[in-house]
Formats: C-alpha cells, structure tokens, sequence
C-alpha cells in the first residue's frame, strides 16, 4: 500500500483466516498464521514483497513469535493429539 495516497500496490494471498503476525526484522521475513493451522511466509524487500511458503503447522496455530537473534519460529499448539506442544520451526 501506497501511505501517501492509500493505493493498494499488489495483494498476495494467505492461508485461511489469518489473524496473527510475526515479523523477523534481520531476514525481513513476515509469517502469517491463522485459526485454519496454515502459515503463510513472505520476504519483504526495499521496493517488493515475495511469498515464499504456506504450510500447516498444526491446529489453531494463531500464535507465532520469532527469535530475532536465531531466526526461529515459534508456534505453541494448545491441542496437538491431546498435549500441549511447542513447535519450534527454522526459516527456509
């Protein structure tokens, strides 16, 4: 999106019912995840954005956190089979 003049410039698709985001600062990647279990990853760069995956990482994954300093994606899962689980994902 344009800030100065609110025009849209490009629309990526992201896995079904987005809700929350996650954004890496070092790599300049943003994770996208939703109620559905699906995470989508876009690289933003200085003039462009790139999906570079979209993937299910488990059920109700709608929290996400990154580790700026290793990089890695952190997804708690409060209903995996029964249990509580910490996914713990390393970036492409």
């Amino acid at each position: 999106m344009d800030l100065r003049t609110g025009k849209s410039l490009e629309t990526l698709g992201v896995a079904k019912d987005p809700d929350v985001l996650a954004f890496d600062p070092g790599r300049g990647d943003l994770y996208v995840a939703g109620e559905s279990g699906q995470v989508t990853m876009f690289r933003l760069g200085v003039n462009a954005v790139s999906k570079l995956a979209e993937s299910f990482v488990g059920p109700n994954s709608h929290v996400v956190a990154v580790d700026p300093t290793t990089h890695e994606i952190y997804f708690p899962l409060m209903d995996f089979g029964g249990k509580t689980i910490l996914r713990i994902m390393s970036p492409l």
